[in-house]
């Protein structure tokens, strides 16, 4: 495990930037006075981002995604690291070094605003550079629209956006500008869902744990709703975010019949997620019925403001709440616990006993069980 300290402004404002994955790497920014700060994720892998005081009481310990802004409580240090890496043994040697360390320019992390633009430029560019990869010098929209996922389609529209926004006032390449018209043009019918996946519909699985909820052995989230096979690609991401899906392995898999039972499916996407998979369900029922209402995609990228609660806990589709993340916290009611244990122990229990498995500990989930539940 290697500690970096970060005390020049420099340092601070470049932090994780363009690297692929912090591995075995704890970044540690070290700032003069407690105040509250803003940092983000541009051009950074997932990863843990923690805000600690001077005493170093933990403030804020959140898994971020790519592409954020985080508004961050008033800290002394704040800590960046890989989404699974335990920095807590590290705070006490933060805490003594920090204050042999000199401060070069107590600059805010966000304050290089210069260099951020020229870096979101430069990305936004080399999207334009996998446009013209895939396609030469004309958009051909359908092969567009297969080759990308829409969140990626969705950060590519972006792009084109920013450098049009910037064309006129920047020396751009030309060929970068008018691949932008075109992108544009080609995205036109499908740009509100694609911008809202851009934000909601990113990939998860690899950061998410993948312990299986029954046994508590590696395995894979597995979907349980699935599109109808008339269903426009730009919409079917919501099909692959997390509230549609369970962690279990295979053995578990083909004991329960899981892929065989969908009254099982439901019972255990329902209870592990609770409302957030109700809201889920709520769109996806309004799909099927062609009843699905007008509704903001900007402010609401999930579903409907209606078809959620008015927090991440309670199932809201806002903005705010739209990022992926792992089913802790969730407003569940006895009910939902009900379904999710008749799920689990549907079948006769073998090998680790109920409890043992880490997703279980995580939610914290104590089922009681009777003899004839495990065997």
């Amino acid at each position: 495990m290697h500690l970096h300290f970060l005390v020049a402004s420099w340092q601070r404002s470049w932090g994780a930037m363009f690297s692929r994955d912090l591995r075995e790497d704890i970044l540690a920014f070290i700032y003069p006075t407690d105040t509250p700060r803003t940092f983000h994720t541009f051009f950074c892998p997932p990863l843990r981002m923690v805000a600690l005081s001077e005493e170093g009481r933990i403030l804020f310990d959140e898994v971020i995604p790519a592409w954020r802004l985080v508004k961050l409580p008033a800290c002394r240090y704040v800590l960046e690291s890989h989404p699974q890496t335990d920095y807590r043994p590290y705070v006490n040697t933060i805490l003594t070094v920090s204050s042999t360390l000199p401060q070069l320019g107590a600059v805010e992390s966000g304050a290089r605003f210069d260099s951020l633009l020229f870096a979101l430029l430069a990305e936004a560019v080399a999207d334009m550079r996998r446009i013209r990869e895939a396609h030469g010098r004309e958009i051909q929209p359908e092969i567009h629209r297969k080759k990308f996922e829409a969140w990626e389609r969705g950060q590519m529209a972006s792009s084109a956006g920013f450098l049009l926004d910037f064309s006129s006032d920047w020396n751009l390449p030309s060929n970068a500008v008018q691949l932008s018209y075109s992108i544009l043009k080609a995205e036109e019918p499908y740009l509100d869902e694609i911008v809202a996946a851009s934000v909601a519909g990113i990939p998860w699985k690899h950061e998410f744990p993948d312990h299986c909820i029954r046994c508590g052995k590696t395995g894979s989230w597995r979907t349980v709703l699935t599109p109808a096979p008339q269903t426009p690609l730009e919409i079917i991401w919501r099909y692959q975010r997390p509230e549609n899906s369970v962690p279990l392995c295979h053995h578990c898999t083909e004991t329960l019949g899981f892929l065989r039972n969908e009254t099982l499916q439901i019972d255990l996407v329902w209870g592990l997620w609770g409302p957030r998979f109700e809201a889920l369900w709520r769109w996806h029922r309004a799909l099927q019925g062609n009843d699905l209402p007008e509704w903001d995609t900007y402010r609401h990228p999930l579903w409907p403001g209606e078809f959620g609660g008015g927090t991440w806990e309670t199932g809201s589709g806002a903005l705010d709440h739209a990022a992926p993340r792992p089913p802790h916290g969730i407003a569940r009611t006895e009910q939902h616990e009900i379904a999710l244990r008749r799920a689990l122990f549907s079948k006769p229990f073998r090998g680790r006993q109920p409890g043992d498995a880490p997703l279980q500990r995580l939610l914290q989930c104590g089922f009681e069980f009777s003899e004839g539940d495990i065997r």
